[in-house]
């Protein structure tokens, strides 16, 4: 009975420790920075968002090459922004900001494009840092 209570807080304990990894992992993901090299999803969020505000015509592969990069550089030498090429959260607080100023554009309109830019806010805003 007591190797059953200890193995069962033992579990409980793991499994806070589990959990709190992961929200910190979470936490520091959407808090660094995206550049050359980076991929994944958070990646594929920050591709769509280029596409939708600033017409960047990037293929959507989850890779940070040389055509994100010169779209993020594009992106932050028209917003003002000092163009380094790399999305920190500076530039991450900008594009979401954009992405939501043209969304509310979108919806006053009754413009289609609201829904991708609704998706967008409802599934990336997170991805990106800032």
């Amino acid at each position: 009975m007591r190797m059953h209570t200890w193995t069962r807080q033992t579990v409980l304990a793991l499994g806070a420790a589990a959990a709190l990894a992961l929200a910190a992992g979470s936490a520091h993901a959407a808090g660094s920075s995206l550049g050359t090299g980076s991929s994944g999803p958070a990646v594929v969020c920050l591709q769509r968002a280029l596409d939708d505000v600033d017409a960047a015509g990037l293929q959507t592969d989850g890779q940070f090459g040389t055509r994100t990069h010169n779209a993020v550089v594009n992106y932050q030498h028209e917003h003002g922004l000092s163009a380094d090429g790399t999305v920190g959260p500076i530039t991450g607080g900008s594009i979401k900001n954009a992405v939501s100023q043209a969304y509310y554009a979108a919806h006053r309109a009754n413009d289609p494009s609201q829904v991708e830019l609704g998706s967008w806010l409802a599934n990336c805003s997170g991805q990106l840092p800032g």
